[in-house]
């Protein structure tokens, strides 16, 4: 009998901890959640969202519609306050209507489909035929690859799992589209967490990483209709009070331009009022990123980090990269890119800092990489 009271208590301390571990998992996986959250030094630029009054309006005949997948609610209320939305469940896509102008997929609503070959055939029938799809942040960068893309170079990405996300002033105006066109800054409050690496020729890259210069919202013809890809996650933002007025101007440009018509959300606060159009900004000189394979550990786990950097000028670069008390030198060609790998086993939170200096010893750019270890 002892004994096996001793084992029941051995069974449930286990099912508390690895219940736990879970929990904790759950928590931390999830857009932003690799770093502090930055939102509070925004100050009036951070959308005044009323939690309290927030409701997710539903039309059936809507133009816009969300794949009722990933953080959808998320999405819901965010696209519902410019126009109703309708939502559509997975085993309900058989054949988008063309009345739906705008189809949207929320951050990491890729992740969780189930018949991702269906949803691909789909998505690319809809947009052939003329829609207009956007896609939010997705966990993992091969979930892009669900994407409709023409022939020749693939749309490669990295989810936010791999990359660090950032909002205030992460990102920078790279050129000129009608989506944009509300923007009033070059550099931009937007809440990203990862990043397109590769992408179709005539991809047009509106938004790009201030730090890394890679895309962050890229937009692609399909037969008649558009792709718009994004490392965005402003849905899941939205419903923890950290989206901004940048973001609401942008996507209140890209519903203008799908045609639809939404709701104007601007008061004395949005920066729209009075503003000049902003200008488009070159690449930064050098490009810098830090990725891991994961965020998330097991303790004991070994993690995988890639340092990479890009070098725009038509100069060759000599770079200095610290890391983790080493040293290493980087040659870029000009126009080139290196990067290096750095593994490690995680027993705790921590984040991994990355320095470079340049051929002078001048310092250049710091960057880092957080992540969570749990224990089984």
């Amino acid at each position: 009998m002892f004994k096996r009271i001793i084992l029941i208590f051995i069974a449930i301390t286990v099912f508390a901890v690895s219940s736990s571990s879970l929990a904790q998992l759950r928590e931390n996986d999830n857009p932003g959640a690799d770093q502090p959250d930055d939102s509070a030094l925004l100050g009036d630029d951070l959308f005044p969202t009323n939690l309290e009054n927030i409701t997710l309006k539903i039309n059936k005949d809507s133009g816009i519609a969300i794949l009722d997948s990933g953080y959808s609610r998320h999405a819901g209320m965010f696209f519902g306050m410019f126009l109703p939305v309708r939502m559509i469940a997975e085993n309900e896509v058989h054949d988008i209507s063309s009345a739906i102008r705008l189809l949207i997929i929320p951050s990491g609503g890729i992740t969780s489909i189930e018949d991702r070959e269906k949803i691909r055939v789909v998505l690319k029938n809809y947009v052939k035929e003329g829609g207009t799809l956007l896609v939010f942040s997705q966990r993992v960068g091969s979930d892009y690859s669900i994407l409709p893309v023409p022939d020749g170079k693939p749309l490669t990405s990295s989810g936010w799992i791999e990359d660090q996300s950032t909002l205030s002033s992460s990102s920078i105006l790279s050129m000129m589209h009608p989506i944009v066109s509300r923007l009033t800054s070059s550099t931009l409050n937007f809440n990203i967490d990862g990043s397109i690496e590769s992408f179709p020729d005539r991809s047009k890259p509106l938004l790009r990483n201030r730090v890394s210069g890679q895309p962050v919202m890229i937009v692609y013809k399909y037969g008649k209709g558009t792709v718009i890809a994004t490392a965005l996650f402003t849905d899941w933002a939205y419903m923890h009070q950290r989206a901004t007025w940048d973001e609401i101007n942008l996507f209140t440009g890209l519903i203008k331009w799908t045609g639809l018509t939404p709701e104007e959300l601007s008061t004395q606060n949005n920066p729209i009022t009075g503003s000049k159009a902003p200008m488009p900004v070159s690449l930064p000189p050098l490009g810098f990123s830090l990725q891991s394979d994961n965020e998330i550990y097991l303790a004991g786990d070994k993690a995988d980090f890639t340092i990479r950097l890009w070098n725009n000028e038509n100069r060759a670069r000599r770079i200095k990269i610290y890391y983790d008390g080493k040293g290493e030198f980087r040659e870029l060609l000009p126009k080139g890119s290196t990067k290096l790998s750095y593994s490690f086993p995680v027993y705790s939170a921590r984040r991994l800092w990355v320095y470079f200096y340049d051929e002078n010893e001048i310092f250049l750019q710091t960057i880092r990489r957080g992540y969570s270890v749990v224990y089984p």
